[in-house]
C-alpha cells in the first residue's frame, strides 16, 4: 500500500443516498454503535463516521476531496435521524409543550 493510500476494509461502503439510509437503518437495527462507511456517488468519495450507541446520534463527515457535504447526505442523515433518530418525537413533545402553556 503506498504511503496516500487509505485502508477501506474496516470501512463499510455505502452506495449514493439510499444505500446510504439503507445502511444506516440496517445498522441502527442490527449493530448499534460506531461504525465507519465509505459513501460513494460518482467520482465523490466520503468517509462518514457514526456513533448509534445512544441518541441523540452523532455523525462527522470528511470528503476525500476536501469538499463540503453534499445536499443528499445532509438530507438522507437528516432524515434518518427525523425518522429514526427520535427527532420528530422531540419536536412533537415541545410544540406540545409551547400549547398547552
Amino acid at each position: 500500500m503506498q504511503e496516500n493510500e487509505l485502508d477501506y476494509s474496516s470501512y463499510l461502503t455505502a452506495q449514493g443516498p439510499e444505500g446510504l439510509r439503507h445502511l444506516l437503518e440496517d445498522l441502527l437495527e442490527k449493530s448499534p454503535g460506531q461504525h465507519m462507511i465509505r459513501y460513494l456517488l460518482g467520482n465523490q468519495q466520503s468517509l462518514i463516521k457514526v456513533d448509534l450507541s445512544e441518541k441523540p446520534y452523532l455523525f462527522w463527515y470528511c470528503d476525500l476531496l476536501g469538499r463540503p457535504i453534499t445536499k443528499a447526505v445532509q438530507y438522507t442523515i437528516a432524515d434518518f435521524l427525523w425518522e429514526k433518530g427520535g427527532e420528530k418525537e422531540r419536536v412533537l413533545r415541545e410544540l406540545t409543550a409551547k400549547e398547552s402553556s
